[in-house]
């Protein structure tokens, strides 16, 4: 049995969201509406079902709400420092619908950046930060299990940290074209990471 831990600082900000939602009223739900409706096109061009593009959206909306970000295709979410490629549901790995049929690996951790998944072996929705010197929180859910890809300059080290900002983890340093990495990291304790 999977247990899943709450990240309490998040359901703070709930209360404020809904009551936020229910002032908006119609005008929410209809921006929500023409927001999803913009990426249906994409989604229908890149072969998903309805069921599969309404399910998208849902968790497309979920990380935007999660990381502030905003959604700049049927499944990419531009955050600070980064993005977040969310993974079509029923697929294994993510794929950028704008550009590819084909799902992304770790190879295609940018340059310079840090890219986490949810799964092991690279599985699932990805998540790639760059700039140093900032403790980026990663996503709700990531649990146990997991991978990750140091793709920064040569010898830069990523660290990882806890819920209290206390150091769990250093990846070993990067190398040239390689990086460092972990198919099968464990993301249970982790909190946030400092990319560089």
């Amino acid at each position: 049995m999977t247990t899943h831990r709450i990240r309490t600082k998040r359901l703070l900000a709930v209360p404020a969201c809904m009551a936020l939602a229910l002032t908006a009223g119609l005008g929410a739900s209809h921006a929500t509406a023409a927001t999803s409706g913009r990426y249906t096109a994409q989604a229908e061009h890149a072969g998903l079902t309805g069921a599969q593009s309404v399910a998208l959206q849902k968790d497309v909306d979920r990380y935007v709400a999660q990381t502030g970000g905003k959604q700049v295709s049927a499944n990419r979410v531009d955050v600070p420092g980064g993005f977040v490629l969310v993974a079509v549901p029923g697929e294994k790995y993510a794929r950028d619908l704008r550009t590819t049929t084909h799902p992304t690996s770790a190879a295609d951790c940018d340059p310079y950046n840090f890219c986490g998944w949810p799964k092991s072996y690279y599985e699932g929705t990805v998540w790639e930060r760059s700039k140093c010197g900032v403790y980026w929180e990663i996503p709700n859910g990531w649990n146990s299990g997991g991978s990750w890809w140091n793709n920064q300059s040569k010898g830069v080290v990523a660290k990882m940290y806890g819920k209290s900002h206390n150091w769990v983890y250093s990846t070993p340093p990067a190398q040239v074209g390689n990086g460092s990495y972990d198919a099968t990291a464990d993301w249970h304790p982790v909190w946030y990471v400092k990319a560089c």
